[in-house]
């Protein structure tokens, strides 16, 4: 019964979500190279366009495409169909998602919303996903947080997130005949959303941007856990933004992801600052390298290097940490993880656990914002 609910909740929300809704491109496999794809509808109907024809399948057929030159072969069953320019499947009804297999070994099959429209790209396939917004929203959202939480404040809150970058971003990929890609280049998608409380937050927060006090969309950055205190964006580039800007975050403390430890061998760690051009013979160096500490608030720099490139060059989950001797190695015993501005994920599910609204969680780590909702139409059109 259970399980009949949600399959029904997940339902409504998604019908609810198609009603008067607006759709954007998003290429799809958009750092591989596919030569054949094999399209089945999993849900709902479809048609295949093909210029001024149209056929309709069936959710027995397999439709394969293959690039051929410089156009697309289309075989349904095996049977083949013809060569074209383009190959559009398109919806037919509200509710309506489908199954993609590359061929190409190692390449993941996924399912997706709404329509795919494939063209020929230097010998590869282009594939599109026309898909409406808040279904797009929601794939983003499960890429970015499966598993984190049931608490759909939390994924109103990251929807919006997902959604500022989307409108700062748009015009992004203009030139190439769309608007997002499925990568970390624009923002991770890896298919349609299949978790009600993404799809209920994304629909919940619909047209729902987070401004500042101009009314300008902002940089919604987040990380996971920022180890209690967030950090100033010109701490970690070059930008400040008054909305960016460092505070105690006690939300996060405790969190799974608050504390980490990593041990490196003392040769290795001298030899690193010594390569970074560090006098490593001098006496307050040699201290530093096994006595440094950041109880006193966050540094920027170690021995004049900065903490953002050794946590890049050690793969370190933060640049908030400390560091003692270890018998033959060094212990950097660290909080936090990801670069520490705007949210913190783990802080933002804490506060929303707790009975803080969603908005509330939003003004709290982007400082002086708030929530505006737009119309998406008029920002398409």
């Amino acid at each position: 019964m259970k399980f009949l609910k949600t399959i029904l909740l997940i339902l409504f929300t998604v019908l609810s979500l198609s009603l008067s809704a607006e759709k954007i491109n998003v290429r799809i496999y958009a750092d591989k190279q596919i030569k054949e794809a094999s399209f089945v509808s999993s849900f709902g109907r479809y048609t295949i366009k093909l210029g001024e024809q149209e056929i309709s399948i069936q959710k027995t057929d397999i439709v394969k495409i293959k690039a051929k030159s410089e156009k697309l072969e289309l075989l349904i069953n095996d049977s083949l169909i013809g060569n074209y320019k383009t190959i559009n499947f398109l919806t037919q009804g509200l509710m309506n998602f489908f199954l993609l297999s590359p061929k190409e070994n190692g390449v993941p099959e996924r399912r997706y919303d709404d329509n795919l429209l494939v063209s020929n790209e230097k010998g590869h396939l282009k594939l599109i996903n026309n898909i409406e917004i808040e279904s797009y929203i929601a794939g983003v959202v499960q890429a970015e947080t499966w598993g984190a939480t049931k608490n759909v404040d939390f994924f109103k809150l990251q929807a919006i997130c997902v959604r500022n970058y989307l409108f700062m971003n748009l015009n992004k990929h203009q030139k190439d005949g769309y608007h997002m890609c499925d990568g970390v280049h624009c923002q991770a998608y890896k298919g349609r959303c299949n978790q009600v409380e993404v799809i209920q937050g994304a629909h919940n927060s619909k047209g729902e941007v987070i401004v500042d006090s101009m009314g300008n969309l902002i940089e919604t950055l987040f990380h996971a856990n920022s180890g209690g205190q967030t950090v100033n964006s010109e701490d970690v580039w070059k930008n400040a933004f008054s909305h960016l800007t460092g505070k105690q975050d006690t939300f996060s403390v405790g969190m799974k992801a608050y504390e980490w430890e990593k041990y490196i061998r003392l040769r290795d760690w001298r030899n690193y600052f010594r390569e970074k051009g560090v006098n490593i013979k001098d006496d307050s160096v040699k201290n530093e390298l096994i006595n440094f500490s950041q109880k006193e608030g966050r540094k920027k720099t170690m021995l004049g290097v900065p903490l953002v490139q050794i946590r890049k060059d050690f793969a370190l989950r933060s640049t908030l940490f400390d560091i003692q001797l270890w018998g033959s190695e060094v212990k950097l015993s660290g909080k936090g993880y990801g670069h520490g501005v705007g949210m913190s994920q783990e802080g933002a599910i804490n506060m929303c656990d707790q009975g803080y609204e969603y908005w509330q969680v939003l003004e709290f780590y982007y400082t002086g914002a708030k929530i505006k909702r737009i119309d998406e139409e008029k920002i398409l059109n």
